[in-house]
């Protein structure tokens, strides 16, 4: 399976070595402070720790960077790790990521659990979600027309159309980020 995944972690946990061996490309960022290729949209899937990356953006460490990936970054599923309990206030770090892998989860079943994200990840339906979210289009007429220019759009792999109706629609001209949205759903 084709995708690029981001780990983010300030220890090296034998499970990235585990990811690496079963032969995805994944990225190993202890801190989290370089997000030029979060703001890209490089990684379909970023698995996240909660202590120890992020402090730069607050105190919420790990939560602060999910929500400031979530952000930036539509398209990529967000898999919270950690194997500490968290408080109340923290447990939002868990609710805000799309699901939980904990750390003692074992091997392979944290691999079947990552492959099924990227899966996710690469889906048609999502990467059409993250691109109506990176456009803010919240009128669902207009959430509709978009939806059927782009069925047909993929059905007569007519990249181009699409970002000619963006651009007449809302105002999208050439913007990186979407251009990588339109590039992944005409994979």
């Amino acid at each position: 399976m084709k995708g690029r995944m981001a780990f983010i972690d300030d220890e090296e946990p034998l499970l990235l070595d585990h990811i690496r061996k079963s032969g995805f490309a994944v990225d190993h960022d202890r801190d989290g402070k370089d997000l030029r290729n979060y703001e890209l949209q490089l990684y379909d899937v970023a698995i996240v720790d909660y202590y120890g990356v992020g402090q730069h953006l607050g105190a919420g460490q790990g939560f602060d960077l999910l929500k400031h990936l979530k952000r930036v970054s539509p398209r990529t599923r967000l898999v919270a790790y950690t194997s500490r309990s968290l408080n109340a206030s923290e447990s939002e770090f868990f609710r805000q990521s799309h699901v939980v892998l904990p750390k003692d989860l074992g091997l392979g079943d944290s691999l079947t659990l990552i492959e099924d994200q990227l899966r996710k990840a690469l889906s048609k339906d999502h990467l059409f979600e993250a691109l109506i979210t990176k456009l803010s289009v919240s009128n669902g007429e207009e959430r509709e027309r978009l939806r059927l220019v782009l069925t047909n759009a993929l059905g007569a792999r007519k990249k181009a159309k699409v970002k000619e109706y963006l651009v007449k629609a809302v105002g999208v001209g050439a913007e990186k980020t979407v251009e990588v949205l339109i590039d992944k759903l005409f994979i």
